[in-house]
């Protein structure tokens, strides 16, 4: 069992490294996202949280899927001081507490169309358990399928 989750972790390792070297002039969809965290200086990267602007900045619309931005793995990643992916387990969505009817009814839609120049903001909070070690020094952060800014983060 170990090993098939140690090969598991590892091709997922390549192939979302393959995802996350991906450029801004990569990107075909003209997609870019400005991350920002609560705070850079943290006791615990668990359950830290970011605020993510999401941009159109491409001559024609784009569509995203704003639940898997906000429940799904890989909106923002982090990278230790070596440069090592540091892959967690995603919040899990609605476990603790079910959506309220209002809070369901102001979901935006499952596929959200960005015209040029609009942006969609939206919360993401990391997992609480990660895969490695945590120990106390620099991180980086920026968004995984989506290009975006580098932000350091310091686990004192």
């Amino acid at each position: 069992m170990k090993t098939r989750t140690h090969i598991g972790l590892a091709l997922f390792a390549i192939f979302s490294l393959g995802i996350i070297t991906a450029s801004a002039e990569d990107a075909p969809s003209g997609l870019s996202a400005l991350i920002t965290p609560t705070t850079n200086h943290v006791s615990t990267l668990s359950h830290l949280e970011f605020s993510v602007v999401v941009t159109n900045g491409s001559p024609t619309n784009a569509t995203i899927h704003p639940w898997i931005l906000k429940n799904g793995l890989g909106t923002v990643v982090i990278f230790n001081a070596q440069g090592l992916m540091m892959p967690y387990h995603p919040e899990p969505p609605f476990i603790t507490k079910p959506p309220t009817l209002a809070e369901r009814a102001a979901e935006p839609p499952q596929d959200l169309i960005l015209k040029p120049g609009e942006s969609y903001s939206l919360k993401y909070k990391l997992g609480e358990r990660f895969f490695m070690a945590t120990p106390s020094g620099k991180y980086r952060a920026r968004g995984n399928m989506i290009p975006s800014n580098d932000v350091e983060i310091t686990v004192e």
